[in-house]
């Protein structure tokens, strides 16, 4: 609820506006069809001069429909997808490309190389890391927690800046579980654009009632700044890509609860980002499909990375924030599958 109030802020503040009139007009007929108040219409920036098919875009409830549908989503496949531990164990076992698993732990439990050590305290971390860093021979590790989305928790250690890095963190180390990952090498395009974090595509994959994969969308994701990860929720933007040509399209924006950004070069690089093509943009979306197969929930929202050699699976997500595919798509409800998907849960 509190997201919907700072969209309303920073509505206010959008110079970018259709007149009060219109858009008191189409917010009617928004909820009129919808059924719902019209709380998407400001979050899918549907105010905006340039969108003319505003009926076009799903509403929250049609969002939180598909989503929680027991047509669409299986827990039992979700929560594989859901914890990260879980979902590097099966993935590797099927030999598909994901960030190589260094070593875990849960709680005070660390696990690396056949061995469990306790860790109690900061100097315990200390020397595991150290170890760590010794054995495998890298120079970063990277750490996420277990359970949580949205990049949400997500640690950087460098061998160099160690014991700064654990001043910092050592306190959610201790209290928390972790998986420790290998760092991704971007491929050199992308960092073109932006370098400071690993920019993901995100892929969306719908298994039809024949079980024929689809790719409903694709969007890709860039951080800015200093942000190591490129999640909206970070304050990161995303921007279309052409499913025909592999090339980003239009413009890139940010979620309306993180600003106005409306970006046509990235902020930091200035690279131009229309026509701006993706390496193995095909590989990824044939990774995404396989993918799929692996972990059959009817829709998923899969984060794929651009290494050097090709596509890498980075995490799938249950709940595929389908809002940013939405706009990304220019308006889901045109889809022909996204019709045959709400058609599908309202025969429930």
């Amino acid at each position: 609820m509190l997201s919907r109030v700072l969209n309303l802020k920073i509505f206010f503040r959008d110079p970018d506006k259709k007149r009060f009139s219109i858009i008191i007009k189409e917010m009617i007929i928004y909820g009129w069809i919808k059924k719902e108040l019209p709380t998407d219409y400001i979050r899918k920036f549907l105010y905006r001069k340039e969108i003319k098919n505003y009926k076009n875009y799903l509403s929250l409830n049609q969002f939180n429909s598909i989503i929680t549908s027991k047509k669409m989503v299986f827990p039992e496949i979700s929560s594989i997808l859901n914890n990260k531990l879980s979902f590097s164990y099966y993935f590797s076992q099927h030999n598909l490309p994901i960030p190589k698993l260094l070593g875990y732990n849960l709680k005070s439990f660390y696990y690396f190389n056949d061995t469990v050590k306790v860790v109690a305290n900061k100097s315990d971390l200390a020397d595991y890391f150290k170890n760590v860093f010794k054995i495998t021979g890298e120079k970063k590790l990277f750490l996420k927690l277990l359970n949580e989305l949205g990049g949400k928790g997500i640690i950087l250690l460098s061998e160099e800046t160690l014991e700064m890095d654990l001043a910092l963190h050592a306190d959610g180390l201790l209290n928390n579980s972790y998986i420790h990952q290998k760092v991704l090498v971007q491929h050199a395009e992308i960092n073109k654009i932006h370098s400071g974090s690993i920019n993901s595509v995100r892929i969306v994959t719908y298994i039809d009632k024949n079980n024929d994969i689809h790719i409903l969308s694709a969007l890709m994701r860039f951080g800015i700044g200093k942000s190591i990860v490129d999640n909206i929720s970070s304050g990161g933007f995303f921007i279309s890509i052409n499913m025909d040509s592999g090339s980003l399209k239009g413009h890139g924006v940010q979620h309306i609860t993180k600003g106005l950004l409306k970006v046509t070069k990235h902020p930091i690089s200035n690279v131009e980002l229309n026509g701006f093509k993706i390496p193995f943009f095909l590989e990824a979306c044939e990774l995404s499909k396989k993918a799929a197969i692996y972990l059959p929930n009817r829709i998923v929202g899969w984060d794929i990375a651009i290494g050097v050699d090709g596509p890498i699976i980075i995490e799938g997500n249950h709940n595929p924030s389908l809002h940013l595919s939405d706009v990304a798509y220019g308006g889901y409800c045109s889809h022909p599958l996204i019709k045959e998907i709400l058609k599908d849960i309202k025969m429930a």
